[in-house]
């Protein structure tokens, strides 16, 4: 009778304290970690947030954001499960480290360990004036190719999970010429609800965009961005989405929302955004 073959063993790692290693708060902790010849990066999901936080950013989410939950442990479920399928289909995403971490407040259940990439990130690399503005309009253009390849397999497959909910240049970085995407916490549940999906994610990149450029400069970058993404319908539904909405309901807000409040009117506000990607699509 052959015996069974032995269980691999999970490595563990055992620290006395963090308080050393701490890379950022920003409602999480992420502490930057030594993992056997290289660094880690070690983020906890708990901590820095109220459970009342928690608990009405998840309402909000489930009930009128259609995102996913705002706890802990989910967060932490769905940003590995995005980061799974990103890579599977061809995206450089952060590894993943199975390890067990015992230290001072890292809970059971409520961590991961990724691999430490230290590149820079869009929202840094653009606006550098050391940076000479061809190699700039290059790697922009890179990523409006590998943006808009996410944009057309979201579409294609009906899968929410290839929308980046948090799409910011603050979260896609450039590392040994790689374009790295992070930053899965959370993300898009309905399946009917694509279009509407992509348009959100456009128009918040490019709000983005705006922020770390400048007036000038996004004008330019606006132009580049509607003759080098591909889909041109894709950027005129993001139109749609402020102005038209299919829904009339979300229509009737967003008009009330732009007639009332000062954010919609600041220059790199979504409605802005959309109504200078639709003029510039007009011509």
């Amino acid at each position: 009778m052959s015996s069974a073959a032995p269980t691999a063993v999970r490595e563990t790692l055992r620290f006395e304290t963090l308080a050393d290693k701490l890379l950022l708060r920003n409602g999480n902790y992420l502490y930057r970690i030594p993992y056997r010849d290289r660094q880690a990066v070690l983020k906890v999901y708990y901590g820095s947030r109220s459970f009342w936080r928690y608990v009405t950013g998840t309402c909000g989410n489930l009930l009128f954001a259609g995102q996913t939950s705002f706890m802990p442990k989910a967060r932490r479920r769905t940003e590995l499960d995005c980061i799974a399928l990103w890579r599977a289909h061809g995206f450089r995403v952060f590894d993943v480290y199975d390890v067990e971490v015992i230290a001072p407040g890292v809970p059971l259940g409520g961590y991961a360990v990724y691999e430490y990439v230290p590149g820079r990130r869009f929202a840094d690399l653009l606006p550098d004036p050391a940076v000479p503005e061809e190699e700039k309009r290059a790697l922009y253009r890179r990523f409006l190719g590998e943006w808009h390849r996410r944009h057309e397999l979201a579409l294609r497959t009906c899968d929410p999970r290839l929308i980046h909910e948090n799409g910011d240049l603050k979260h896609v970085m450039l590392w040994q010429d790689e374009l790295v995407w992070f930053d899965f916490e959370m993300c898009f549940r309905s399946r009917r609800r694509m279009m509407e999906f992509v348009a959100r994610e456009i128009l918040a990149y490019l709000k983005s965009l705006g922020k770390v450029l400048g007036p000038e400069r996004f004008a330019s970058y606006l132009e580049e961005t509607v003759r080098h993404y591909p889909a041109r319908e894709l950027l005129e539904y993001t139109h749609t989405y402020i102005a038209r909405n299919p829904n009339p309901l979300r229509r009737a807000g967003r008009w009330l929302d732009y007639r009332v409040k000062s954010r919609p009117k600041k220059p790199f506000s979504k409605h802005n955004v959309a109504r200078r990607l639709r003029q510039l699509l007009d011509r």
